[in-house]
């Protein structure tokens, strides 16, 4: 059951309740950090109430903060997994009565509540543990037993999983699934069907688009389309030197893009170029649709790092995201690129962040791994996606 019920985010406290108050004897438990709840819940006597520490996306235990957490834009809503907590209460003991209280900081009660007397950790949170008996010195509290457990090994963890059943883990399997039903648009063609994919600099969003290249879809390069509408006689070139003056031009009249770029960077002209060039380049993608289309391609896949800022959603059927930690996308700008940690961090901040990506996507991708890692979620991206249109087209 515990692989079906995330339950790695829950804080445990059980105590002892007869008739009125609970006994001052009786032991006080509070459960540390990741442990699964059947440990306490399976090996204790009837009756027990607990009250049920569950982390808000706001805090996290003092051993693991948010930003460290592996693919942190895929955890769950806190009503959500609060919900199937219920769920799981209710299935493993029925009788049980309990609380769940949400953790507004790093700490909670534990830190606070004179009455606990013993935290449960296990050998990678014992330190949190003592973090949280230094807090409770400080508040002149008494130091809580720590009562160490060993976590459950998951027997169907994959290469670059957690050897312990563990959230994380259940997050990389996400990968490469859906997360949401794909786009019901009558407008939209059924054939080919259309992935856009997206994702932030240094995201390998481009490998991404190659692998499924190599896997029978059709590739359109929004980057490569975006060029060719400022080359002279391009359906943007008039316009854009029209609008942004002849001091852009080189002297055989291209479009210098640094130059238009220091022009537009940071100021609301930008928008005036987008204005101008995105249109363009959509109708450059359709028509590229149409050319697969008559090629007999089934699937076509739009590889476009503006996928969402420039509204081009509307054309596909599936959004499709690569995700990177921003430690890692930073490191991977400045070696590519050759930029400063300041000077790719302002890249960065210029973008579209993983979050607001990842709530508008159906699968999402990473490529924080070795290549044969990202391979494989792409050929189970693949192999899922031809699945559903057997399954519309069957219908």
């Amino acid at each position: 059951a515990l692989r079906h019920h995330p339950l790695c985010a829950a804080r445990l406290r059980l105590q002892r309740w007869g008739s009125g108050e609970p006994e001052r004897t009786d032991p006080k438990i509070a459960e540390g950090f990741c442990l699964p709840l059947s440990v306490l819940l399976f090996h204790r006597s009837p009756p027990w109430s607990c009250r049920l520490f569950s982390e808000c996306p706001l805090a996290s235990p003092p051993s693991l903060r948010p930003a460290d957490k592996v693919l942190k834009e895929l955890i769950e809503p806190y009503e959500l997994r609060a919900a199937r907590l219920r769920e799981f209460l209710l299935d493993v003991k029925p009788c049980l009565q309990y609380d769940i209280v949400p953790l507004l900081d790093p700490y909670g009660p534990a830190i606070t509540d004179p009455e606990l007397q013993c935290l449960v950790v296990s050998e990678e949170t014992r330190k949190g543990g003592e973090a949280v008996n230094k807090k409770r010195l400080e508040n002149g509290l008494s130091e809580l037993a720590l009562y160490e457990i060993l976590l459950v090994k998951d027997p169907y963890r994959s290469e670059n999983e957690e050897e312990k059943i563990s959230s994380s883990s259940l997050r990389q399997r996400l990968l490469g699934t859906l997360l949401q039903p794909p786009r019901k648009d009558p407008a939209l063609p059924s054939r080919p069907y259309v992935i856009g994919l997206t994702g932030g600099t240094g995201s390998g969003k481009t490998s991404i688009a190659k692998y499924l290249e190599h896997l029978g879809a059709f590739l359109i390069d929004a980057d490569k389309l975006g060029h060719a509408v400022y080359v002279p006689g391009g359906p943007a070139y008039e316009q854009v030197v029209g609008t942004f003056g002849p001091e852009i031009l080189n002297e055989d009249g291209t479009i210098n893009r640094k130059v238009l770029g220091a022009k537009v960077f940071g100021n609301q002209r930008l928008k005036c170029l987008t204005d101008i060039v995105w249109p363009e380049i959509a109708q450059m993608v359709k028509k590229k649709i149409g050319e697969a289309d008559a090629l007999g391609k089934a699937v076509c896949v739009l590889d476009a790092a503006v996928l969402l800022e420039a509204g081009w959603k509307d054309m596909v059927h599936e959004v499709w995201t690569a995700i990177i930690p921003e430690e890692e996308a930073l490191k991977r700008i400045m070696d590519r690129d050759g930029l400063s940690e300041e000077a790719a961090q302002k890249r960065l901040q210029s973008q579209t962040t993983n979050s607001q990506r990842v709530e508008q996507s159906h699968v999402v991708l990473c490529t924080l791994w070795e290549p044969a890692v990202t391979r494989k979620q792409v050929e189970k991206a693949w192999a899922l996606l031809r699945e559903r249109m057997s399954q519309d087209q069957s219908q």
